[in-house]
């Protein structure tokens, strides 16, 4: 998603934060700031009810594979939105679904990652170093090489792809599924691969932010975004019910969108293909904004239930994070709501994101293991600890798909 970012040690936190962030999850359908017991009822029935049938075909290979994708998501940010949104821990889906293990995040030169050196050993099974995505240095100091993602594999098996995110179409981590580059700065090589890929016939289907950046992007080449993705079979605009009526689509904009319909109208049409797809869907949860960055947690947890249990018994679900953040839970008292107690000390003179005693939010990425979460056909290989790269590596053994 973002480069690495430095600590701002002097930002206040807003205490109104967590108000949004419960009335997001009331509106997507979530319980705000439910009783303990009411929150371990449903959770207890969306395991029982959503889980178990998918992962009692796990056995068999999956038709279509689903990646959500957590930008800055570790494990104490997932802990902290579950308490937050729901007053209960281990309270989100992501949380119940079956099959579970540990994934390093080191990129091959730093020990903390980038999001470009992050997604590519996820959805490439290589690790590079930190600003580069989806190739790995040459030999004898020789130019880099360009290494074939996940989502390139599916299109050269004929089966439909899509990428959606709630950040620029070009930014690091969308960008590793379809575009090889030595710098993720690199936004007009980025946009430029998106319609003349290096491997198979590019994505079908891409949803974003960006559309000042593409405008200016192509306006560098004497054309503009409609004329170009028009050459290349595409549709565009930036209404994300576009994808409805056009197998290949781009949606950029640069104002956000409702994710659940997005994420839903794609995999509709997605799913036209009797092959078929594979759908990576990020989402920022950054949380150097922590109103924001656990508020798209919410979000994310809602679309992985919604998605696990509408997509069937066929399809792959699998959450993972490139890398993780500095926030950590440093305090709070059960009975008295989790929200309420962080923005009363929020309030307090002299409170700081950093500071805070109840959450508090060092700016920058940590090299924290991630969560791997899974469910359906191939989920089981799920387990344990691994390197990122291996969840490239189980997503192929789960498709039956060889190694180039």
């Amino acid at each position: 998603m973002t480069t690495m970012r430095t600590r701002r040690p002097g930002r206040r936190a807003s205490p109104g934060w967590a108000t949004c962030l419960i009335a997001a999850s009331v509106l997507a359908g979530g319980s705000g700031m439910a009783t303990a017991r009411g929150t371990s009822a449903r959770h207890a029935a969306r395991t029982a009810s959503v889980t178990a049938p998918v992962t009692a075909n796990a056995g068999s290979r999956p038709r279509n594979v689903i990646i959500f994708l957590g930008d800055a998501g570790g494990l104490p940010t997932l802990g902290a939105a579950a308490i937050l949104a729901h007053d209960r821990p281990q309270s989100l889906f992501i949380q119940s679904m079956p099959h579970v293990g540990l994934s390093d995040t080191s990129s091959r030169n730093r020990w903390v990652t980038d999001s470009a050196a992050g997604m590519t050993a996820i959805i490439t099974g290589h690790k590079t170093d930190n600003g580069v995505v989806s190739m790995i240095p040459g030999t004898a100091g020789g130019a880099p090489v360009p290494v074939k993602s996940f989502i390139e594999y599916a299109g050269q098996h004929g089966l439909s792809t899509g990428v959606v995110t709630n950040m620029p179409i070009w930014d690091a981590t969308p960008a590793a599924c379809f575009a090889h580059v030595p710098s993720r700065k690199d936004k007009d090589a980025i946009f430029a691969q998106m319609l003349a890929p290096r491997f198979g016939k590019g994505v079908d289907i891409l949803i974003g932010k960006g559309r000042k950046d593409a405008d200016a992007s192509f306006a560098k080449g004497g054309t503009t975004p409609e004329r170009a993705f028009a050459a290349a079979g595409y549709r565009y605009g930036d209404d994300p019910a576009l994808v409805r009526q056009a197998a290949r689509a781009a949606v950029l904009r640069d104002t956000d969108f409702a994710p659940l319909p997005a994420v839903e109208a794609t995999i509709g049409q997605l799913a036209r293909n009797p092959r078929g797809y594979v759908l990576m869907v990020e989402w920022d949860m950054h949380t150097d904004d922590p109103q924001a960055g656990l508020r798209h947690v919410v979000e994310m947890d809602d679309m992985i239930r919604r998605v696990a249990a509408v997509a069937g018994k066929d399809t792959l679900i699998l959450f993972t994070a490139d890398h993780s953040f500095g926030l950590r839970m440093g305090g709070g008292s059960r009975g008295t709501p989790l929200a309420t107690q962080f923005a009363a000390a929020a309030a307090a003179p002299g409170a700081t994101i950093v500071n805070n005693p109840v959450i508090g939010v060092e700016d920058g990425h940590t090299g924290d293991d991630v969560i791997a979460a899974a469910t359906g056909p191939g989920a089981a290989q799920v387990h344990g600890f691994f390197p990122n790269t291996h969840i490239f590596d189980m997503l192929m053994t789960a498709t039956g798909w060889p190694r180039d």
